[in-house]
């Protein structure tokens, strides 16, 4: 019941980010970083659930918000972001980025590493777990 209630909260402060995000969010990367994507929802499709767009905002958003605090303390950037496409910037390089079939995932990067995407919600504990793959013992 509580994890309802967070949920609620969540996708009502949400819902007006959704709405207004910007077309191509900048992401600089200085060390081992995550970028969580959800591809913007309307109002009416929360509203009448079109596609179970609820459901996975709301498992999206539940599982970022566990993972921050063991990210952060493993010095892991962690970004979430709702955009159709971003932009990473590492180094002097630029790459835009936009998500194939699947509007929902997970972009990793570090620098001296080929990035890695990761499309689908995933739970806490995958996504603690692909980390940890990714970037090494952190």
């Amino acid at each position: 019941m509580r994890r309802l209630s967070i949920i609620g909260s969540m996708l009502l402060a949400c819902s007006v980010v959704l709405l207004a995000a910007p077309k191509q969010p900048k992401i600089v990367v200085h060390g081992p970083t995550i970028i969580a994507f959800f591809s913007p929802v309307t109002q009416a499709e929360l509203d009448h659930n079109t596609g179970g767009a609820n459901e996975a905002l709301s498992d999206f958003q539940f599982y970022a918000a566990q993972v921050r605090e063991p990210f952060s303390k493993s010095a892991i950037a962690f970004h979430e972001i709702y955009a159709r496409s971003f932009r990473v910037t590492l180094g002097s390089h630029t790459i835009i980025f936009r998500p194939e079939k699947v509007e929902v995932g997970y972009y990793l990067v570090a620098p001296g590493k080929e990035p890695r995407v990761e499309y689908g919600v995933m739970t806490d504990t995958d996504l603690l777990g692909v980390a940890r793959e990714y970037f090494g013992s952190k």
